[in-house]
């Protein structure tokens, strides 16, 4: 499909119109950003909702410096400094607004005791102070709980495991019918055989472009002095047989994870129920599995000049396994600045809300199930707005404030401030928790290379991005809300190939054309981007009604 240079998306004009409005036109020669505080405005887009994290604004006279090393801590990097580091988290849980903990600089304090390094409950008003401080985990504990805080600053720290998560390695023989041979970089600590954890344990073909995941079942030693090892690859991903080829035939290295350790737990970092957080100056080298889960939050979650990539001497093309940020339930606005991240096999965003099936509706009296987890949905609210579309008709039947909820057993009970025409108790009739999404997030001067997924209004400034791929959509059964209002303003976009579509923005809504309002991707505008077109796939509903244009791109 060619992609959409002129649309009627809310506020979207042609070139023309632009520099009628004098707003500079870009070309290929003339990259510098310019200004887009009118389509800021329009799409209601890149404003910052409040201060955020400023724990010295409410700095008391009796606040206090804690160090770290006075509670016992070596900074030594063998000996475990965990209890120490514990003993004086609980201190400054009791300190005075304003007050801090000191981790020594360019010093690595190791963790082999505790559900996570580090754990940050209930703190507020607070800074968590390093300067090239190293957290380094023994394996398998999360990397650091950030639960319940409040205005809190996290400063100055790399995170990574003793044992990396991952080992790289040379296929050396292929048995037949999946079966390989391979050499790794590294000993795999085990032995005998090790069975999958999961169905969907996988390792990776080591290329630099696109995702080559290969399903394994078991790794069994084969000669553990020379580092010798047999994986019986299956079938959970597509194309296994090629990307046994392309390690044997092309000479590409297979990463596979370390037993154990690699996609042994979810996720290096928690981030739950906190208002108003930054993380800042802060690299992370390594994650078992997930990077970032972040749930249930409130305020400004920043995160400024954090970078996701390996650690310093380190050349294997990973660092985690899976998501680098997944968001989903979250008022909060989120906000990166000046940030990073590569190398990671799943998303590098997943910002979204669950989606719930309308079971029940007695005029605004609604009853609604939570498919994913086939239990109650505790986290909406009175105040919030939810959306609601049915995937049968293909129709957008609307949007309505939530005046009460209550939660019985698995039910979910939601009273709407007024009824909504159109809503009906069947499973083809879904909900989405807008004000959950993250609504208003911002990305601002980053680079980040992987696959993506946004579905709230979001505004992503200055940016590059290297796509492997992206989908502004909507899953149904599983996430919401169907994309809107978003915002790429003079990025840089590169692709793994110049050929193939990268971009995939659609609501896959099969119904449209019956539909009197057809639910769609609405309102998605490239301005003055460095971008490839035709790597943008446009689906039906949204290529009929012009939801998508690229003013000024170049």
């Amino acid at each position: 499909m060619a992609a959409i240079t002129v649309c009627h998306a809310v506020g979207c004009t042609n070139r023309e119109d632009s520099r009628k409005r004098g707003i500079p036109s870009g070309s290929a020669d003339v990259r510098q950003s310019i200004p887009d505080d009118e389509w800021k405005k329009t799409l209601g887009v890149g404003r910052l909702c409040a201060e955020g994290a400023e724990p010295d604004r409410e700095q008391s006279e009796k606040a206090k410096i804690l160090y770290v090393r006075d509670f016992g801590a070596k900074g030594d990097g063998i000996n475990n400094d965990g209890s120490p580091i514990r003993k004086a988290i609980t201190v400054l849980k009791k300190a005075e607004p304003g007050s801090r903990l000191v981790f020594d600089a360019n010093t690595t304090y190791y963790i082999s005791s505790g559900e996570y390094a580090l754990a940050l409950q209930n703190l507020k008003n607070v800074t968590i102070e390093g300067k090239n401080t190293t957290i380094l985990a023994k394996p398998i504990m999360g990397l650091c709980l950030i639960q319940d805080c409040t205005n809190v600053v996290i400063q100055g720290i790399n995170f990574d495991y003793k044992t990396k998560p991952y080992a790289v390695a040379d296929v050396i023989a292929d048995k037949g019918n999946g079966v390989v041979h391979i050499k790794t970089d590294r000993s795999l600590n085990f032995r005998g055989t090790y069975s999958q954890p999961a169905a969907d344990y996988f390792g990776v073909v080591d290329r630099t472009e696109g995702r080559y995941h290969v399903g394994i079942t078991s790794i069994k030693v084969v000669d553990s002095a020379e580092r010798i090892y047999e994986v019986r690859c299956n079938d959970v991903f597509a194309g296994r047989d090629e990307r046994i080829r392309m390690m044997t035939d092309d000479g590409y290295r297979f990463i596979v994870p370390m037993p154990n350790v690699g996609q042994a737990i979810e996720q290096a970092f928690t981030v739950i129920g906190n208002e108003d957080l930054t993380m800042k100056d802060c690299n992370i080298w390594s994650a078992a599995k997930f990077m970032f889960f972040l749930n249930g939050n409130n305020g400004i979650i920043k995160f400024q000049n954090v970078h996701i990539a390996p650690a310093p001497g380190e050349d294997a093309h990973i660092v985690g396994w899976r998501d680098g940020f997944h968001c989903k339930e979250n008022r909060a606005q989120l906000i990166w600045e000046n940030c990073s991240a590569k190398y990671l096999y799943d998303d590098v965003f997943n910002i979204s809300a669950s989606m719930l099936q309308v079971q029940k509706a007695e005029e605004n009296r609604l009853y609604l199930y939570w498919q994913e987890t086939g239990g109650a949905y505790p986290h909406i609210r009175a105040g919030d707005t939810v959306s609601f579309f049915d995937t049968a008709s293909g129709e957008q039947i609307g949007s309505g404030t939530v005046r009460q909820t209550a939660v019985y057993g698995a039910e979910t009970t939601v009273i709407l401030e007024e009824p909504l025409a159109g809503i009906e108790a069947r499973e083809s009739c879904k909900a989405v928790v807008d004000t959950l999404a993250a609504p208003g997030s911002i990305i601002r001067n980053c680079n980040f290379q992987g696959t993506f997924r946004f579905r709230s209004p979001i505004y992503i400034s200055d940016s590059r991005l290297h796509v492997t791929r992206m989908w502004l959509n909507v899953e149904a059964p599983w996430e919401g809300p169907v994309t809107n209002r978003v915002l790429f303003s003079n990025c840089v976009f590169t692709f793994d190939n110049p050929k193939e579509k990268f971009i995939h923005i659609g609501s896959g809504n099969s119904n449209w054309k019956n539909a009197e309002n057809p639910y769609r991707v609405k309102d998605i505008v490239f301005f003055h981007c460095s971008i490839r077109q035709d790597a943008v796939e446009i689906g039906e509903a949204e290529s009929a009604h012009d939801e998508v244009c690229f003013p000024d791109c170049y």
